[in-house]
């Protein structure tokens, strides 16, 4: 039962006395307020945390927004650029052909006019002779009438002697004969024979002249990170037109389209693949790729692609450095056996190799064959007395491969100086990877049964964390010189 007497300091009989209903309303709104207070509170955080995520968000956003505006202010550039050196292009085209044509008009025209004067030279000589022959018969034929004249003036019977001499003028003699005038259609008609045609031609040839291209007709596609190189990936744009040939150049730095006249590129390959490995690159150092095509040999060059950059990251293979025996050289891409004694197994620096592209050794020197020396994969770098283990293939000098510590039938070239021998990989879908190892003409294909943690996804995945294979080799005597890419 509640009871309560309120009653006042200093108060009297007359202070009302609060009931317990009243009591309790009072408790509840303060209470109520409370609750209320620390809702409004909680709210605020939630809405004050809100408006930070907002804030992150609406600074992403820009900064994705003005990396996307940079990009397309770029292709504005791009376009912008080609199109200027399109038009430069073509009007110092069009330009030296009006020149050459404008040459080789006038070189024609002096040609045949040279021509003509000839003609006309050598026809006019023998008219102007007999021309020359007539204006001389005409002047004696005057000479004898004005002589005849004189005589007659007189009394030219009563000088015998002059008359004589006028029967006599060898001029008189003369008048018996003509020189004989060629008829017109005996003399030469100097004319000309042009082509009618020619001005239609070269009118068709020029309307065709030249042709607008928007896209090159090959493109990469792809470049993929590899120790220290760059796989390279192109595709034909237009899939209706039949390329047989590709070429693709590299060049230090990153190049921009507009850039590629002044850049200095190299021949990296030309064949009828479309892709390549470009090796011996330097890590964390950008480089430029452009790729052209052709449909036959015969046909000229296409233009070259844009440019695209790439960095590899990823170091190139290494042998480990301080294995016992063993000297590394060309920043450890090299290991030889520097002295005879016991079989000593030099592994890579790291797991580095990842299955799906191909590892080759090449044999710069050779000393003398032992039966366990060779080279080989490995899952692990914790054996250093042999390849012929667990977790590991292995290729004798001899040529014969070990699986897992497992002789094959199936036997290799050996292996000396100037060899080479090449692990290709691919992972399989039942946890095998399968290894494909080639030396010279020769090759024998097994299906490796690794640990699930040691096996690779399909692909690439250089970038994947997931552990790699070990590259090794041993040799038991001195003069064993290998590098590795």
């Amino acid at each position: 039962m509640c009871r309560h007497k309120s009653e006042y300091q200093g108060g009297g009989p007359d202070v009302p006395v609060l009931n317990c209903t009243v009591s309790v309303m009072v408790q509840w709104r303060y209470f109520s307020s409370r609750l209320l207070i620390q809702d409004l509170v909680e709210m605020a955080d939630k809405l004050l945390n809100n408006v930070f995520d907002i804030l992150d968000s609406a600074h992403s956003q820009r900064l994705q927004l003005t990396e996307l505006l940079d990009l397309l202010q770029e292709s504005k550039d791009q376009v912008c650029t080609s199109a200027n050196k399109s038009r430069v292009l073509l009007k110092d085209h069009f330009d030296q052909l009006k020149t050459s044509l404008n040459n080789a008009l006038d070189k024609r025209l002096a040609e045949l006019m040279l021509e003509v004067s000839t003609a006309e030279e050598s026809t006019l000589v023998p008219l102007e002779q007999c021309e020359e022959m007539i204006t001389h018969s005409i002047s004696a034929a005057q000479h004898v009438m004005d002589e005849g004249k004189v005589l007659l003036s007189g009394n030219p019977d009563e000088d015998i002697e002059k008359l004589v001499r006028f029967r006599d003028n060898a001029d008189i003699k003369a008048f018996n004969s003509l020189p004989e005038v060629p008829n017109l259609s005996d003399v030469p008609y100097i004319s000309t024979e042009l082509s009618k045609g020619l001005q239609k031609q070269l009118e068709d040839t020029i309307s065709v002249e030249g042709r607008i291209i928007s896209h090159a007709p090959a493109k990469i596609t792809d470049i993929v990170e590899r120790p220290g190189s760059l796989l390279v990936k192109w595709t034909e744009v237009d899939e209706e037109t039949e390329l047989v040939e590709f070429s693709l150049q590299y060049c230090y730095g990153s190049v921009r389209c507009n850039e590629s006249v002044n850049a200095t590129f190299h021949e990296a390959y030309t064949g009828s693949a479309t892709s390549h490995t470009i090796k011996h690159l330097r890590v964390n150092t950008p480089y430029s790729f452009r790729v052209r095509c052709r449909t036959d040999s015969e046909s000229p060059w296409s233009v070259w692609s844009v440019p695209k950059t790439a960095v590899t990251t990823i170091m190139h293979y290494q042998w480990s450095s301080t294995t016992e025996g063993y000297c590394t050289s060309n920043e450890d891409k090299t290991a030889t056996r520097m002295s005879t004694g016991k079989t000593r197994v030099v592994y890579s620096s790291t797991s580095s190799y990842t299955a799906g592209f191909p590892i080759t050794f090449r044999f710069l020197d050779s000393g003398e064959r032992t039966p366990n020396d060779g080279i080989g994969l490995a899952i692990s770098s914790e054996k250093y007395d042999t390849l012929q283990q667990e977790d590991a293939i292995f290729v004798t000098t001899a040529g014969v491969v070990f699986v897992d510590g497992q002789e094959m039938k199936l036997k290799l070239s050996p292996l000396g100086k100037g060899s080479s021998i090449t692990f290709e990989t691919e992972n399989l879908s039942n946890g095998k990877v399968r290894v494909n190892i080639e030396v010279g003409e020769r090759a024998v294909t097994v299906d490796w049964k690794v640990p699930q943690s040691s096996s690779i996804s399909p692909g690439f995945g250089l970038q994947d964390s997931t552990q790699g294979f070990y590259f090794a080799m041993q040799f038991s005597h001195e003069d064993w010189k290998v590098a590795v890419e």
